[in-house]
C-alpha cells in the first residue's frame, strides 16, 4: 500500500480534473447578482476558475 502523502484535496482535484472542478460557493456568490441559469456559470467557473488560490479567484 503506498503512503499517505501530504497532499490537499483541493488541490489534487483541481489539478487532475482542470475545467470538471466547480465551487459551489461561488456559484451561489454570482447567482444572486446574474440572471443566467446555474448550469451556464458551473461550466464558466470550471473552465475559467478552477484554481484553489483565492486571490487568484477574486482577481
Amino acid at each position: 500500500m503506498k503512503e499517505a502523502k501530504d497532499i490537499d484535496l483541493d488541490d489534487l482535484m483541481t489539478s487532475e480534473f482542470k475545467g470538471r472542478v466547480v465551487r459551489k460557493d461561488l456559484t451561489k456568490q454570482l447567482k444572486e447578482g446574474a440572471n443566467v441559469p446555474v448550469y451556464v456559470l458551473e461550466y464558466l467557473l470550471g473552465m475559467y476558475c478552477s484554481a484553489t488560490d483565492n486571490d487568484l479567484i477574486e482577481a
